[in-house]
């Protein structure tokens, strides 16, 4: 009789039969070697990216919403008459309350201290576009300001009239030497 040859396949290295894992090892390849997308791992990461963006965004809503609640006063307000054209020799306003200025113009703001608690320290400062303070008064309380209602916006040094762009005259609360609160503000343009 002749003895029979096994197969290739039956046969492993080492005399060690692999039929069972031929098998496995063929569905496996025939796995790995399917095509593969360059871009679903891109969509994936802008897909995290995107989950991450809109945490941060719910916590800063929340937070917002936690500190500045919806129909609820803000507390201490000051009362600014408003913006005028001012004189500077004689150190008054002139006219109406005003939004708008020519660079030539002088203007001031007036301010009502009488509304404020004196237990607070107060500021008014005028920003101009470049956000340079061009005037002011305080620190103080606001019993000691209270012969400061007019507060005018000077003229940048080194300047013949005003910049353009937009002015904005803020009355701050201060806690130490820094301001925490905005009791009130206005915003004037210089038009070139």
């Amino acid at each position: 009789m002749v003895p029979k040859q096994k197969k290739a396949a039956d046969t492993a290295i080492r005399g060690r039969p692999i039929r069972g894992r031929l098998k496995a090892l063929t569905r496996l390849a025939g796995v790995a070697a399917g095509p593969r997308d360059p871009v679903f791992t891109l969509y994936r990461t802008l897909l995290a990216y995107g989950a991450v963006a809109i945490l941060i965004l719910l916590a800063g809503a929340a937070e917002f919403i936690y500190f500045e609640p919806f129909g609820k006063p803000a507390g201490i307000t000051v009362h600014i008459a408003g913006v005028y054209r001012y004189d500077p020799t004689t150190h008054k306003t002139l006219g109406p309350d005003q939004r708008t200025f020519t660079r030539s113009d002088s203007f001031a703001a007036v301010v009502d201290w009488s509304g404020l608690p004196d237990s607070i320290t107060v500021q008014a400062i005028w920003y101009d576009a470049f956000q340079n303070v061009v005037g002011g008064v305080g620190p103080g309380r606001p019993s000691e300001l209270s012969a400061d209602t007019v507060i005018p916006a000077k003229v940048a040094e080194g300047l013949k009239y005003h910049l353009p762009g937009q002015y904005i005259f803020a009355v701050e609360r201060l806690d130490g030497n820094l301001p925490v609160e905005v009791l009130g503000r206005r915003i004037v343009l210089v038009e070139r």
